[in-house]
């Protein structure tokens, strides 16, 4: 299972489809949502039409670190998503979120 620890020390679940070469793809979950609200076969079809989907669990929901206290702002949460970025190695990315 894929994880990464984002600089700020919050560990994500995360899933790719497709080419790692082709431009990255970012598809992010509401609050509360995790990856699976994004189907596979979307992703998939998203992939061949020449993306790097890159779909992960937000803090708190799903395989992602859990904050029962929660304590957290949007802010973090869209510091997550660049954390999970620079993990991969990711300059700049589409963003799709719902």
């Amino acid at each position: 299972m894929p994880y990464i620890n984002t600089p700020d020390g919050v560990r994500l679940y995360y899933e790719t489809l497709g080419d790692p070469a082709a431009p990255p793809l970012v598809l992010i979950q509401g609050l509360g949502g995790h990856l699976l609200g994004w189907h596979r076969e979307l992703c998939a079809g998203i992939a061949a039409t020449g993306f790097h989907v890159i779909r992960f669990d937000n803090r708190d929901v799903g395989l992602s670190q859990k904050f029962p206290a929660g304590g957290y702002q949007l802010a973090d949460m869209a510091a997550d998503t660049a954390g999970l970025l620079d993990a991969l190695g990711i300059d700049s990315a589409h963003i799709v979120a719902q």
